[in-house]
């Protein structure tokens, strides 16, 4: 695995590790998180808050969301909530198989190669199911309070031929206000886009998801960053997400900043790092 880093400077990448106000990798670290909930999890027995993909308790997502749906923290090393392996419109089966799969050869779909084994990250695919209400949402809480300055940065990543319904929001909100758009992505259906798959394949598929109708993604996690006006005690992240039919999107270190990591990760104009290749 590769890992590009978006040239800005050394300096400011390493300002901003030594400066989170919050934190959640689901690999088990949640800084700063004093509340997580998930609109397709009806209860949680592990540590923590439950962001954990390597704790997930087996049978604690909503009733009938079937093998190839999901809407939670997942990894390639252990089954999903409802009892399945990671879903084939996420995870890359084309060398080594997730638990749960089986290694299929000629497998075209899936971002989550070998690459991600030791990581991991919150997938969705296929959340229009006839279960719950389509549109999914997960919330995550931080103690914010004595931060100023504020910033949020996290890593995305996708493939498939998505459609304009599918459509994936980050939102904030302070102590209880109004939630405010930080980014929202959707597909861009006058491009295509080119997918590397573990096998060595190159699959191009149309309709390419776009994040704020500016950067493409693709089967590489690229890191995000925005400001986040405002300040107080509770800073609330909404994620919500739509997506029908077989295509993969995920997100992972989802990050809060204060000042002044903050201004370096918004002077590279939103996108702050590369991408990290298989």
């Amino acid at each position: 695995m590769k890992i590009a880093i978006a040239v800005a400077a050394a300096c400011g990448m390493a300002t901003v590790a030594s400066a989170q106000v919050g934190f959640v990798d689901f690999d088990g670290t949640e800084m700063g998180l004093t509340g997580y909930s998930n609109s397709t999890i009806g209860s949680y027995t592990g540590t923590g808050l439950g962001t954990n993909a390597n704790q997930n308790t087996v049978g604690t997502a909503t009733t009938a969301y079937g093998a190839g749906d999901a809407f939670w923290p997942m990894t390639r090393a252990v089954v999903a909530p409802n009892n399945t392996g990671m879903p084939f419109s996420i995870s890359d089966d084309s060398v080594a198989a997730a638990a749960g799969n089986t290694v299929f050869a000629t497998d075209t779909l899936g971002f989550a190669g070998q690459a991600f084994d030791q990581n991991g990250f919150f997938g969705v695919t296929d959340t229009v199911n006839g279960v719950g209400s389509d549109t999914e949402t997960a919330t995550f809480t931080f103690n914010i309070t004595g931060a100023t300055g504020l910033g949020i940065s996290v890593d995305l990543v996708a493939m498939g031929d998505f459609e304009t319904a599918d459509i994936f929001t980050f939102d904030y909100s302070i102590d209880g206000g109004p939630f405010s758009n930080i980014w929202t992505i959707t597909s861009n259906d006058n491009l295509d886009q080119n997918y590397l798959m573990d096998n060595g394949s190159l699959v191009n598929l149309f309709d390419p998801l776009e994040v704020n109708g500016t950067t493409l993604l693709d089967d590489n996690l690229q890191t995000f960053a925005a400001a986040i006006a405002g300040t107080g005690n509770s800073l609330t992240i909404r994620f919500s997400g739509v997506t029908d039919g077989s295509e993969g999107f995920g997100f992972d270190n989802l990050t809060i900043t204060p000042a002044p990591a903050t201004l370096a990760l918004v002077g590279l104009g939103g996108l702050v790092a590369g991408r990290r290749r298989r």
